[in-house]
């Protein structure tokens, strides 16, 4: 009897071990893998007062995969109105761009351009139909994310739907979702352009970390892996600087996501959230040959904002890192990444 109960003991002893294995090592925030459709950016959303402008910028920067989508229609299901918008497609090195210009009348993207003023609003994902779509939107509403706007766009490429999430307040820009094919089809010309800049990352400015990446891993993304980088050679306009930042990476996708947070100042990050606010702050490209592209954007007119390097130069592991100031062309930054090859 006294072997039996030291036995039956030592099996719940067991039982209450794993159980306490499991509370600490099981995944955080309900999803352990991201549904196929989060794991890769089908366009962003990105809101100018003057389309014919940014357009010619980025032509100016090597990019000419551009559809001009004239003005267009919008129905607002939400907003029970209609609007009109200046819209035009874009493949910027493998990102998918849709830029739009409110014309008239109040809608989420007029809206969003008093606040914050020209930038991208929101990263899409492509559902493959409207039943699987409608499924995701209702797990959402169950997490109390309910539906910001429903926008219906008539086009000479065929209809665009956009569902925009109520997230931006909270996570720093609007979820959004479309099903279904591409009608612009952009995704099957490739990413050629003069440089041949290769999207590496979509990344944002933010103060405090904690609360954003506690609001997306609510819904199921990775909470942030944050990252104390050790940066050399750094420079602002010109000037040797010494500032510090955090980084939170989200790697779910075929792209990463990069959380900057500014430490100390001057810095862009910072910079750019005194203008606008928090939110989507640059697209990263891979580039070949950075002094080429700095000398041909240079020559252009375009300014070197910020850079450095990481790592050991000359070794694996090393490289180097530039920003140009792109505030003119529709208030989004662009960062060039370099990476050693031996």
């Amino acid at each position: 009897m006294w072997r039996a109960t030291l036995q039956t003991r030592g099996k719940m002893m067991k039982f209450v071990l794993i159980l306490l294995l499991m509370v600490l090592f099981w995944p955080k925030g309900g999803i352990t893998e991201m549904p196929a459709p989060y794991q890769h950016v089908d366009q962003v959303l990105w809101v100018i007062d003057d389309l014919n402008n940014t357009v010619t910028h980025w032509q100016n920067l090597g990019f000419t995969q551009i559809i001009d989508l004239d003005t267009v229609s919008a129905e607002l299901k939400k907003a029970g109105r209609t609007v009109k918008l200046k819209m035009a497609m874009a493949n910027l090195g493998g990102a998918h761009i849709t830029w739009i210009q409110p014309l008239d009348g109040k809608s989420v993207f007029q809206e969003f351009n008093a606040v914050y003023g020209n930038g991208a609003m929101g990263l899409v994902h492509r559902w493959e139909n409207e039943t699987a779509l409608q499924n995701e939107i209702k797990r959402l509403a169950d997490l109390r994310v309910d539906v910001k706007e429903e926008v219906n766009i008539s086009t000479r490429k065929g209809n665009i739907r956009y569902i925009i999430m109520n997230t931006w307040r909270e996570g720093k820009y609007y979820l959004g979702y479309t099903f279904g094919n591409d009608p612009a089809q952009l995704s099957l010309e490739g990413s050629r352009n003069l440089h041949d800049l290769q999207i590496n990352q979509y990344a944002f400015a933010v103060r405090d970390e904690k609360p954003v990446s506690a609001s997306w891993q609510r819904v199921g993304s990775p909470p942030f892996q944050i990252n104390h980088p050790q940066l050399g050679r750094k420079h602002y306009y010109g000037q040797p600087v010494d500032h510090d930042l955090i980084q939170g990476w989200q790697r779910h996708g075929d792209i990463a996501y990069e959380w900057c947070i500014p430490v100390s100042t001057p810095i862009v990050y910072d910079d750019h959230i005194h203008k606008h606010g928090e939110g989507i702050h640059h697209l990263a490209f891979s580039v070949k040959d950075m002094d080429k592209v700095l000398a041909d954007y240079r020559s252009k007119g375009y300014v070197n904002s910020m850079g450095g390097t990481w790592g050991e130069q000359g070794k694996p592991g090393s490289g180097r890192y530039e920003y140009i100031d792109l505030e003119s062309a529709g208030g989004l930054t662009m960062e060039l990444l370099w990476n050693f090859q031996e």
